[in-house]
């Protein structure tokens, strides 16, 4: 029994001695750290104006159409020469491929806030040319002489060319419908509704009784003007639009839609005076666009 003593005491104090090797001295078991992961992109609180352009599916597209217009009223004023006269119901039409100037295209840039509603700016480089030849009722002041009758209208008494041109720019609200498979994925179908308004830019050239009016040169000092320029912020429009939307291969889709819009003009240039008409315009456009989703969400390839 005393032997068994001394052997627990020597034990003691060994496990006490410098250098000993303590249960607390081992090394614990750890706990595995999860993978590295990229930080997920999170937008600015603080700056809304900047997740507006950063976060969100935006889109662009460019295209070409066929226009139909009503047959406006056209008013001539020229105090100077004794005309203040009305000619009705003119007949005209598009130029698709321009005519020897650009031809009609179509621009839409527009964002999305959810899968249905968006916002988009809307420009329609559009072209209306008076139907030379036709004869039309003309009544009022010529030369200070009353006239009510028919006239035909060729080179020398009435002919007015939009040519570069009926140009319609708005802003429109705008909503999609999901009809086939996820929205913008390959393969799926959507259809689009826009309504708008906005301001007529157009650049107007006339012949009026052999009188040729001159808007000046395409130059920077002379490229946007209210009662001159080569274009003129004259008039304003209203109109809504109906189509659908497929996507061919994400991120890039088709829309084919159906415009009308009413388009009011006042002042427009002529020789020593001007001319105002209002007309409704039917357009069916198709265009090429591409989406993008933002840098806050996955990249529009994905």
């Amino acid at each position: 029994m005393r032997r068994w003593l001394i052997l627990a005491g020597a034990v003691s104090v060994l496990a006490g001695a410098p250098g000993a090797v303590q249960a607390a001295d081992l090394p614990m078991p750890q706990t595995p750290l999860p993978p590295a992961t990229a930080p997920a992109f999170v937008p600015d609180p603080g700056r809304p104006w900047w997740r507006f352009f950063t976060d969100g599916e935006w889109y662009f597209e460019f295209g070409s159409d066929k226009e139909f217009w009503s047959n406006p009223d056209i008013h001539v004023s020229q105090p100077a020469l004794g005309n203040n006269f009305t000619i009705y119901d003119v007949k005209g039409h598009d130029s698709p491929t321009g005519a020897g100037e650009a031809p009609q295209y179509n621009i839409r840039l527009g964002r999305f806030f959810n899968e249905n509603w968006g916002v988009e700016l809307n420009i329609d480089h559009s072209k209306y040319y008076t139907d030379i030849g036709q004869t039309a009722q003309v009544s009022g002041l010529i030369a200070g002489v009353p006239v009510s009758g028919p006239r035909q209208l060729d080179n020398f008494f009435f002919n007015e060319q939009l040519h570069n041109g009926a140009n319609h720019v708005m802003l429109d609200a705008v909503y999609r419908y999901p009809l086939l498979g996820q929205t913008n994925e390959t393969n799926s179908l959507a259809a689009i509704g826009k309504v708008g308004i906005g301001v007529m830019l157009p650049h107007t050239s006339d012949i009026i009784l052999g009188n040729p009016n001159n808007v000046g040169l395409k130059t920077w000092s002379n490229l946007i003007g209210i009662n001159s320029g080569w274009w003129q912020l004259n008039g304003w429009t209203t109109g809504i639009e109906v189509g659908l939307r497929y996507v061919v291969f994400k991120p890039f889709y088709l829309e084919l839609t159906n415009k009308v819009a009413y388009s009011s003009f006042g002042n427009l240039p002529a020789f020593q005076g001007t001319m105002s008409q209002a007309m409704w315009m039917e357009e069916i456009v198709l265009t090429l666009g591409f989406t993008y989703d933002g840098t806050s969400a996955h990249p529009f390839w994905w």
